[in-house]
């Protein structure tokens, strides 16, 4: 019988949003899966998602981190509940943001963790994302 685990809420910062809504195929190109990545966790929900058996990652540039993968869109909303497009320029890296997690298991969960599952996603403020190549133009004009 499977227990139901109750979501923890977390606050972090999105990086590569544009995967919530296309699949990542720089690295696999059968890939079939949206993912979402919430970096810059705090201590403390470091703490909470590891409760639910998830293994949290730590990069320099991201700090404390998880990546949800789901066959379904994910569907970022504003803090009135208004959906957000997650096209490029929409949500840039650093988009603070707070999400309801929970997690399940799968059959590499004894050596990876349990799997992040993202129930709501809430942007509380967005960064727009400036190409680099726009922003030297802008130097040279």
């Amino acid at each position: 019988m499977e227990t139901s685990i109750k979501p923890v809420r977390i606050s972090g910062e999105l990086f590569w949003s544009r995967f919530m809504g296309e699949f990542n195929t720089h690295f696999n190109e059968d890939n079939n899966r949206y993912e979402c990545t919430i970096g810059n966790i705090s201590d403390k929900d470091v703490k909470a998602l590891q409760s639910l058996g998830i293994k949290v990652k730590n990069k320099e540039a991201q700090g404390n981190y998880i990546v949800a993968k789901s066959k379904y869109l994910f569907n970022p909303v504003d803090e009135d509940g208004n959906p957000i497009t997650t096209e490029v320029k929409d949500i840039g890296n650093g988009s603070k943001c707070v999400a309801l997690v929970t997690s399940y298991a799968h059959k590499l969960s004894a050596k990876h963790g349990n799997s992040p599952t993202i129930r709501k996603l809430l942007v509380t403020d967005i960064l727009t994302y400036t190409p680099a190549e726009a922003e030297e133009e802008d130097l040279v004009l």
